[in-house]
């Protein structure tokens, strides 16, 4: 009996070891297998987060295309993105309850690293484009970028409207500049200045002629940026201080009612005095390239031409006014001044030579009061000699000048003359001095 009781006993233990060591094997396999799972969530997660910040991508523009918004992004990161969301609000209102106030648009662009694509043309319906609004677009790892976007005509931009140089002589090119700066916290679409008047405001019997502007718009604006329009504006006829005025109201298309800005042009006669050298100067130019030299016998090109032997230099002129003609002096003439001090020599204006061999010049003379001879077209070139002793130096055959010791010289082109509509006709005096070039003599 005893020995049954003992049989039955170790069964029961046997029973209850069993059942035991199957709790523990299966509590340890269960927390193993928890274990398991909560590492592989936090990988997984942990590869979330850092996909996430992988996933970059930028706005580069935002426009109107359709009465729908063409808004550019590129995808700047390393990993595939897929845009689920856009949400389009009108700020214009806190209550609003139709298509064209708050638009939920489901895109559902995928867009591979460094390519960039447009959303929004596939929406359904339309949006004032008049209005401003609040955009959020969303990626499915949940980034997002947010912006606003505002028309012109919904709030005042800087704008700057000048005339650059404000003065300019007829015949001659001025321009208009507008700088319009976003001075406010969001995005400005369509940003287009007002077509010119034409004709302008003007006064006494000014005339101004604006070409096309340069460029023609910027579809975005971003808060802090600035755009820059110009136009060329030639001034066509005008007495001295009369002028030619640009009023624009407002000064950009659909732009902000109230808002306007002006430019003045104020026409100024071509003369040469202390007051007016600065804006003056420069309306003639030399060829450099075209400088001949000759001693007899062949023109010659360089900076290297023996002293003491009559010659004879030749260059082209261009007139840059492109309204009248110049006609030159007979004061005209190339100054030269030796490097180590002393004498100076003058080279007076010639008609040409007549022969190179033997060389002869023709004097400047064209009968009548024989002066204002050449004539520089406007807008055009023409070949101007300089080898007189004196001004109007004789007829042919008269005295070629020469440098007379060997030297170094510097020169200076002395130019006299006169804007006039004929060589007799009375004209604007004019007169300017261009550096020559570096001569040496031996």
């Amino acid at each position: 009996m005893m020995t049954s009781r003992r049989g039955i006993s170790s069964v029961v233990g046997a029973v209850f070891a069993i059942i035991a060591l199957s709790t523990v094997i299966g509590y340890i396999t269960y927390s193993m297998n928890v274990l398991t799972n909560y590492n592989q969530s936090v990988l997984i997660r942990t590869q979330q987060m850092t996909d996430i910040a992988n996933e970059k991508f930028q706005v580069s523009s935002v426009s109107y295309v359709n009465n729908k918004f063409s808004i550019a992004v590129n995808n700047t990161g390393s990993l595939p993105i897929n845009f689920t969301k856009i949400w389009i609000t009108n700020k214009t209102t806190s209550a609003c309850n139709t298509y064209s106030c708050n638009i939920n648009y489901v895109p559902n662009k995928v867009v591979v690293p460094g390519n960039g694509t447009t959303l929004g043309q596939k929406m359904s319906g339309t949006i004032d484009t008049t209005k401003p609004y609040n955009v959020k677009i969303v990626t499915s790892r949940g980034n997002s970028q947010q912006f606003t976007v505002n028309s012109v005509s919904s709030v005042p931009l800087n704008i700057q409207f000048l005339s650059m140089p404000p003065t300019m002589s007829v015949g001659f090119k001025t321009q208009l500049v507008m700088i319009v700066t976003n001075n406010g916290s969001s995005t400005v679409t369509n940003v287009t200045p007002q077509t010119l008047p034409n004709p302008p405001i003007l006064t006494g019997s000014a005339s101004c002629t604006a070409g096309p502007v340069s460029p023609s718009t910027y579809n975005t604006l971003a808060p802090g940026q600035t755009a820059i329009f110009k136009w060329d504006v030639t001034v066509n006829a005008g007495g001295d201080g009369q002028t030619c005025t640009y009023n624009l109201s407002p000064p950009l298309q659909n732009g902000y009612v109230g808002q306007s800005v002006s430019a003045t042009i104020t026409v100024t006669q071509v003369k040469f005095s202390s007051t007016t050298l600065a804006s003056d100067v420069g309306i003639l130019t030399m060829n450099y390239t075209t400088f001949r030299w000759t001693q007899g016998n062949q023109w010659n090109t360089g900076w290297n031409f023996t002293h003491g032997i009559a010659t004879v230099m030749r260059i082209n002129m261009t007139n840059n006014n492109s309204t009248s003609p110049l006609y030159v002096s007979k004061n005209t003439q190339l100054f030269f001044i030796r490097t180590s001090g002393g004498s100076t020599t003058k080279f007076f204006f010639i008609n040409g030579t007549t022969s190179l061999s033997p060389l002869t010049m023709q004097s400047y003379t064209c009968g009548g009061p024989n002066d204002y001879c050449l004539k520089i077209p406007a807008g055009g070139s023409n070949t101007t000699y300089f080898g007189a002793v004196n001004s109007q130096g004789g007829g042919s055959g008269a005295s070629i000048q020469a440098l007379q010791q060997s030297d170094q010289y510097a020169a200076q082109l002395l130019i006299y003359g006169k804007f006039a509509s004929c060589r007799t006709c009375i004209g604007n005096q004019y007169s300017q001095s261009l550096p020559f070039l570096a001569i040496n003599s031996p």
